[in-house]
């Protein structure tokens, strides 16, 4: 009899027992909190920014606007201490005071502005009968490989043909190719680029140099002939194809409602303010259903229905999309920041 009353009293116990040690944790807010930052402190990978956004959509209505103070749940992560900011720093002295306000929109236009009725942004770009997306800005689109990974490629190039004295390949230089198992050919029109540079815990920016053909294939090996520069070229470029590219002229995106959204990984160039042409990378790729010419856009973070920032998807690969910066109100764009597609290729 008493091992039945202990047996049932483990039965009423143990499950809320389980559900306090399996609970989630919650984290408050403090000033400078990103969805980006918390998901690469309490999960070790900022891309799953959207698993914290969907558990607080009664709390956060805008992922670009989460605010001290918000208590927000972290599911999959049972609670205990909260992770430690790698830069924090503790500051002796008298309690800090309450973070200000955020200031209400601004009513004047900054450096950045740019009138759409005279600027070749998207607004005007309908007026116009040209390709949403030009061929060359397709090719010179920079884009991002996982962390220590080589970019994927046919080719690297290794020298010149005929003896060329030049320190670097320009247009119309003949150049030889060594295979890396591929067999190439007459004809073949390949991309030249390189890794450039790092986007910290999200991977390497690739940077497309210029564009090739094959002319011969023969003794010297493969030879191919710069046809274009679109930055300098080196000796050591890797060299591949090039990606798909099928619009037409006259074909342009169409305006979406409740599109999907996207959060900016990071930037192509290592600057801190980011203007007009930047390329950015998002976080959604052609296994997202994202395709070149499509146009994200920031919405103001008090007043949702002011555009402050607009970008245009220039490339894409499965995972991810590069985006040109094509319409800017002010320094808006910057790694951790959310946006939201409002035009759609058709």
């Amino acid at each position: 009899m008493v091992r039945s009353a202990h047996a049932l009293l483990a039965v009423l116990i143990l499950p809320g027992f389980l559900l306090a040690q399996e609970a989630p944790r919650t984290h408050q807010v403090v000033d400078g909190d990103t969805l980006w930052d918390l998901a690469n402190a309490f999960y070790g990978n900022p891309f799953d920014w959207r698993r914290i956004w969907n558990a607080n959509q009664g709390v956060v209505d805008n992922p670009n606007l989460i605010l001290p103070g918000q208590v927000l749940t972290i599911p999959g992560v049972e609670g205990g201490p909260t992770p430690t900011p790698v830069t924090a720093v503790v500051v002796e002295g008298p309690p800090a005071a309450p973070p200000a306000p955020r200031a209400a929109p601004r009513s004047t236009r900054t450096i950045f502005y740019r009138d759409p009725t005279t600027a070749t942004t998207m607004a005007g770009a309908e007026r116009l009968s040209h390709v949403a997306v030009s061929r060359d800005q397709v090719y010179s689109a920079p884009w991002l490989v996982p962390l220590e990974g080589e970019p994927m490629h046919e080719a690297v190039l290794t020298s010149f043909a005929g003896g060329s004295r030049s320190e670097t390949p320009r247009a119309y230089d003949r150049v030889v190719l060594e295979p890396r198992g591929t067999s190439l050919r007459v004809g073949d029109q390949l991309r030249a680029y390189r890794v450039t540079r790092t986007v910290r815990d999200v991977g390497d920016v690739v940077l497309p140099t210029g564009l090739l053909t094959v002319t011969d294939v023969g003794p010297e090996g493969v030879v191919a002939l710069v046809t274009k520069e679109y930055h300098r070229m080196a000796l050591g470029d890797l060299v591949g194809p090039l990606p798909p590219y099928g619009l037409r002229v006259g074909q342009l995106p169409e305006p979406v409602a409740g599109g999907s959204q996207a959060m900016v990984m990071g930037f192509a160039g290592p600057a801190e303010l980011h203007d007009l042409g930047g390329m950015a990378f998002l976080d959604v790729g052609a296994d997202q259903g994202v395709a070149v010419g499509d146009e994200f856009a920031y919405f103001n973070a008090q007043a949702g229905d002011i555009i402050e920032g607009r970008l245009q998807v220039v490339m894409v690969t499965p995972r991810m999309a590069t985006a040109r910066i094509v319409d800017i109100d002010d320094a808006v764009f910057e790694q951790g920041v959310v946006v939201r597609m409002t035009r759609k290729m058709p």
